[in-house]
């Protein structure tokens, strides 16, 4: 079971990292509006914005993940369900938890899903699916 200081520590990540994407979103949001007022360039730089949109696009999507997996640890943060595996229901070890605090399985049970599988992808894997 975490201890009530390290559950504030925790917490604080969470609120931080929930802070940075949607700030990183606020400023991919701003960069696509400029780019919607600049003047007409030739076929290589239409080439290169709709690049540059497409890959926003898929950071975003990435991001929006990864903030649904935030919201969600924030909230069993508050109805003190945080910190359980949702596999075998132990405790996740606060070391973990520091690292990814959104982590939903325990060690040994994301191991067994992986291999299980395949390798998963960068944020997705945390959602317990």
């Amino acid at each position: 079971m975490l201890r009530k200081n390290e559950l504030l520590e925790i917490k604080d990540i969470l609120v931080e990292m929930k802070q940075e994407i949607l700030k990183n979103l606020d400023e991919r949001i701003k960069s696509n509006d400029m780019s919607e007022h600049r003047e007409i360039g030739d076929i290589f730089d239409d080439a290169d914005l709709e690049q540059s949109r497409e890959f926003n696009l898929l950071l975003t999507t990435r991001e929006r993940q990864k903030l649904d997996q935030i919201e969600n640890a924030l909230s069993k943060l508050d109805q003190g369900e945080y910190g359980y595996c949702e596999d075998c229901e132990e405790s996740i070890p606060v070391g973990r938890l520091k690292a990814m605090p959104f982590a939903t399985l325990c060690v040994k049970c994301k191991s067994e899903r992986e291999s299980l599988e395949g390798t998963p992808s960068v944020f997705i894997e945390e959602k317990g699916n």
